[in-house]
Parts: structure tokens; C-alpha cells; sequence
């Protein structure tokens, strides 16, 4: 029998949000555990879980933000000291379906009985800011680089190249033998770190149509326009910091496909064009993605410092 205990990384939070979300998990799995990393002297998150079954959730405290990378591990190794069979990993802005993790556990276990090596299941998520429902990653026979597809009903599932961190269950034996989040990437590619980590050690990653969830991607919805009006997600420019930094990194790193970084490159270069354009810290969103350039070059990880 499966015991799926849920690591939801919180970081001051809507509680409205993080309260609908813990009700959806716990509706669902054996246990919730959250992991905070809001500064000590703010307690919302310690209010909201004072009020949920003390049996069913665990809250640790960090006191401050170590990133979720981090807060993520410390989740994982509570999980698995619990005797979790799988973990599931949620950010604090997610809506899972009512059946999503048990769609997730079917999928998992229906690619397992046809000798599949899976390392990951993850739903098929929908922008709460942009309304866009988004496709996996794969590889598409004819094409150099990748392409997107999403599940229909001849293909309910489909082999991704990454999964975010939001909604993907993950088997405790993939977790101990692929190993922990890279905790110096902060945030930002984390998921897209192990993904690739987890691939290189033969296991496969698989998007699940059955199995859905709504997800805030960005901070809100901003209007830009490639060759044509499109609503895209907006970041602060702190985290358009670590999104450059971070794919520089991912560059550096042998295991991952250089067809991969190439047309990956191509959507960095659009994450700057909409941020520092369209965007309202325009020039703030500039300095902080040449930053974020160069501390990946010189190889300066961690948490931004200013």
C-alpha cells in the first residue's frame, strides 16, 4: 500500500491559497509535511497549520529562507524517516485535482508493470495567471532540438525531458539512489537540475494527462508581444537573477544534452527580452539578468546577497 507524504516549501505565503491546498493534500495522502521558510518573527504559516489535525500535518520551521532546494531536502528527509514509499513535492501556490495523486500513482504503476524505469510522474498543470494549460518537454522523432506534447487519449501519458517541482511524485528508492535537490541553486531549475540528474541515471519521466493541477508560474500575467500579443509570466528581477544564473550553470554541466541547452538558451534569451520590456522593473530586470550572467560564468552559487 502506498504512504505518499506531500513536502510543501512555503515562503510567506497567501494563507488562503496555502489552506486550499493542504485540504486538497490531506484529503489525499497519508500526511502533509511543510516546510517554512518565512522569517521567524512572521507566523502566519504557524497559525494556519495550528488549526489542521497535529497527527496528519507536521510543520518545521526554518526561521528564515534557505531556499527551496533546501527546504525541500529537509522535507524529503522527513518523508523518507516517516517510511514514505513516495514523496510528492508541492510549491504553496499549487491546486491539485481531488484525484491527482491517485491518478499519478495509477500512471506510475501502469509504466512500472510495462518495464518502465520511472523516476517521476507529474500532473499537467494550468497557469492560474495566464490560463495556459502547458505541454511536456520531449523528444519528438524529426525534430533537432525537442518538442511539446500534451497527453490525449492515445497517448494518456508521455515521456518528459523535466518535470516541475510542483505536483511530481517521486518513489523513495529514486530519491536514495538519484540523490537530494542541488541546495546552491537557491531557486529557480532545481526540478530542471534533478530532472536531468535523474534521467542520466536511467530512469524516464513521465507527464500524466489523467492527473491535473493548477499552478501560479510567475508572480502575475504580463502582456508582451512576439510575433503577436501573448500572455506570459512576470518576475521580479530577482528571480530573473536566477533564472540566467541558473541555466548557466545547467550549461556547465556534462550531463545534459547540448541540444538541450541550445533550444533552452533560446527561451532564456525570451525571458529576458519579456521582463526587461514589458515588464515594470525594466531596468532593475537588466542589471539583475547581467548579474545573473556573469555570477553563472564565474560559477557564484547560492542565495542572491546584493
Amino acid at each position: 500500500m502506498p504512504r505518499v507524504f506531500p513536502v510543501v516549501v512555503s515562503y510567506q505565503p497567501d494563507t488562503e491559497v496555502l489552506r486550499a491546498l493542504l485540504d486538497a493534500l490531506l484529503a489525499q495522502t497519508a500526511g502533509v509535511l511543510v516546510v517554512d521558510n518565512t522569517p521567524a518573527d512572521d507566523r502566519r504559516v504557524e497559525t494556519l497549520c495550528a488549526a489542521f489535525p497535529q497527527d496528519a500535518l507536521r510543520l518545521i520551521r526554518l526561521g528564515e529562507n534557505l531556499g527551496i532546494a533546501h527546504a525541500l531536502n529537509v522535507g524529503i528527509d522527513a518523508a523518507l524517516a516517516a517510511e514514505a514509499t513516495h514523496v510528492l513535492l508541492s510549491d504553496q501556490d499549487s491546486l491539485p485535482a481531488p484525484d491527482m495523486v491517485a491518478e499519478l500513482l495509477r500512471a506510475q504503476d501502469a509504466l512500472t508493470r510495462a518495464g518502465r524505469r520511472v523516476g517521476a510522474v507529474g500532473p499537467t498543470y494550468t497557469d492560474r495567471h495566464t490560463g495556459i494549460t502547458f505541454p511536456f518537454q520531449t523528444e519528438v522523432q524529426g525534430k533537432f532540438f525537442y518538442g511539446h506534447r500534451r497527453p490525449d487519449a492515445t497517448h494518456p501519458t508521455i515521456e518528459a525531458l523535466t518535470l516541475i517541482t510542483s505536483g511530481t511524485l517521486i518513489p523513495a528508492s529514486v530519491l536514495r539512489e538519484v540523490g537530494p535537490m542541488r541546495e546552491d541553486f537557491f531557486i529557480d531549475h532545481v526540478d530542471i537540475e534533478w530532472s536531468h540528474r535523474a534521467r542520466a541515471a536511467g530512469f524516464s519521466l513521465f507527464g500524466v494527462g489523467a492527473a491535473v493541477m493548477f499552478h501560479s508560474m510567475g508572480e502575475h500575467a504580463l502582456r508582451v508581444w512576439y510575433f503577436g500579443w501573448r500572455q506570459e509570466s512576470a518576475y521580479s528581477p530577482v528571480r530573473v537573477y536566477y533564472r540566467i544564473r541558473n541555466f548557466v550553470a545547467l550549461c556547465r554541466l556534462p550531463s545534459i544534452r547540448w541540444r538541450w541547452k541550445l533550444r533552452n538558451g533560446w527561451y532564456i534569451v525570451g525571458v529576458v527580452y519579456t521582463q526587461t520590456v514589458f515588464g515594470q522593473q525594466r531596468l532593475a530586470a537588466l542589471r539583475m539578468a547581467a548579474r545573473g550572467l556573469w555570477d553563472g560564468l564565474r560559477g557564484r552559487m547560492g542565495p542572491w546577497r546584493g
